[in-house]
C-alpha cells in the first residue's frame, strides 16, 4: 500500500519519539532551510505530481519560512488536506484562506497552559519586584542602589481572556493573595466544585470596567481582526495611574506605541512583555525603558511543553489521515 505524504514546514525539536513514529506509516518530505527555497521546492513538487495529504508547521518555523499563508498555499499541489500548526496561537497559518481551500487547520491549545502561565507570573514578579535591574545591579558589583518593589498581595489582577491560560494564571495570582477579575464576552460558567479557587473570580462586562478597577492588566486572548489593537491610548488611558501591563498572547493585540507613550508618561508604572508588535524586531523605547520586563516570545519554551505540543500536531496528523478526525480544529470546513 502506498504511504501518504506528509509536508514538515519546520523541524521536531524535541519530539523525537513521536516523529519516528509518524515516519513509520507516512512518507515525510522536509522543507528546505528558507522561504524562496520552500516556494521552488513546492513548485518542483506540483511539476513531480507529489501530493502532500498533511503540513506540518514546526515550532517558530514562520522566522525562517514566513508565515502558512496564500502565497505559500498557491504553490502547494492540490490534494492537502490538512495543515497542522504547533502552537496555541494559529495566526501563522492563514486560516481563512485555507477554509476557503477546504483544508483543516489545527493547533495545539491546552499543552501551552501551564509553562505560559508560569511565564506570565515571572514576567508579574520582574515587573513589580524590578528582578531584572537587580541582577544586572548585583552582577555590576552593587555600584548603584536597587528600587524598591512591590507586594502583589492584595493587587487586583484583571485578565482579559479567561481561556486556559488565563484560569491557569488566575490560579497562580490567588496564591499570591491577589484579587482577580477577568473579562470575557459572557461570563465563564465555574463550579465551586469542579474549581473551588477560580470560584472567587469576578466577572466584568466591559474592557473598561476591568480596566478602571485592575492594578494589573494582563491579556490572554488570539490574534484577530476583532482583537488587534484590542489595547490602544485609549484603553491605556482608562487604566490606573501607577498600574502594571502584562502581555503573553500576541504582540499585535496592543498598539505597542501607545503603550509606550504610556509608559513614558508615568501613567504606567511598568510592563511585562513576551510579545512585540513588530516580532522580532522590539521597539527600541521598550530596550530602553528599565520599567519594563522583556521576555522574546519563549513563554512555552520550556522542552517539556514543546514535547506536547510537537505530539499532539502529530498525532492530529495520524488521526486526520487515519479516518479523517481531529483532536483540535480550529476552522470549521462545511
Amino acid at each position: 500500500m502506498t504511504k501518504d505524504n506528509v509536508l514538515f514546514i519546520g523541524t521536531v525539536r524535541h519530539a523525537k519519539a513521536q516523529e519516528a513514529e509518524l515516519a513509520e506509516k507516512y512518507n515525510i518530505h522536509y522543507s528546505a532551510a528558507t522561504r524562496a527555497e520552500l516556494l521552488e521546492q513546492l513548485e518542483d513538487a506540483k511539476r513531480q505530481g507529489v501530493v502532500y495529504k498533511a503540513l506540518y508547521r514546526g515550532f517558530a518555523s514562520h522566522y525562517a519560512l514566513g508565515r502558512v499563508d496564500k502565497e505559500l498555499l498557491d504553490r502547494l499541489p492540490q490534494g492537502l488536506g490538512l495543515i497542522s500548526s504547533v502552537g496555541a496561537g494559529y495566526d501563522f497559518v492563514d486560516a481563512e484562506t485555507a477554509t476557503l481551500y477546504r483544508q483543516w487547520v489545527t493547533n495545539t491549545p491546552g499543552v501551552v497552559n501551564n509553562a505560559t502561565a508560569d511565564a506570565t507570573i515571572l514576567l508579574l514578579l520582574n515587573t513589580l519586584r524590578h528582578y531584572y535591574e537587580i541582577e544586572q545591579t548585583l552582577r555590576d558589583g552593587l555600584g548603584t542602589k536597587p528600587r524598591i518593589g512591590r507586594d502583589p498581595t492584595g493587587m487586583t489582577l484583571g485578565i482579559v481572556g479567561l481561556g486556559g491560560i488565563g484560569k491557569a494564571v488566575a490560579r497562580r495570582a490567588l496564591a499570591f493573595g491577589m484579587n482577580v477579575v477577568y473579562h470575557n464576552r459572557k461570563p465563564i460558567s465555574i463550579s465551586e466544585k469542579d474549581e473551588p479557587s477560580l470560584s472567587q473570580l469576578q466577572y466584568c462586562s466591559t474592557l473598561d470596567d476591568l480596566l478602571v478597577s485592575s492594578d494589573v492588566v494582563s491579556i490572554h486572548v488570539p490574534l484577530s481582526g476583532e482583537t488587534r489593537h484590542l489595547m490602544g491610548p485609549a484603553q491605556f488611558e482608562k487604566m490606573k495611574k501607577g498600574a502594571y501591563f502584562l502581555n503573553t498572547s500576541r504582540g499585535p493585540v496592543v498598539d505597542e506605541e501607545a503603550l509606550v507613550q504610556a509608559l513614558e508618561s508615568g501613567h504606567l508604572a511598568g510592563a511585562g512583555l513576551d510579545v512585540f508588535e513588530k516580532e522580532p524586531i522590539i521597539h527600541p523605547k521598550l530596550l530602553k525603558n528599565m520599567n519594563v520586563s522583556l521576555m522574546p516570545h519563549l513563554g512555552a519554551f520550556t522542552i517539556d511543553t514543546i514535547i506536547k505540543m510537537e505530539a499532539l500536531s502529530m498525532k492530529n496528523i495520524d488521526q486526520f489521515l487515519r479516518d479523517g478526525t481531529l483532536l483540535t480544529p480550529v476552522n470549521q470546513i462545511n
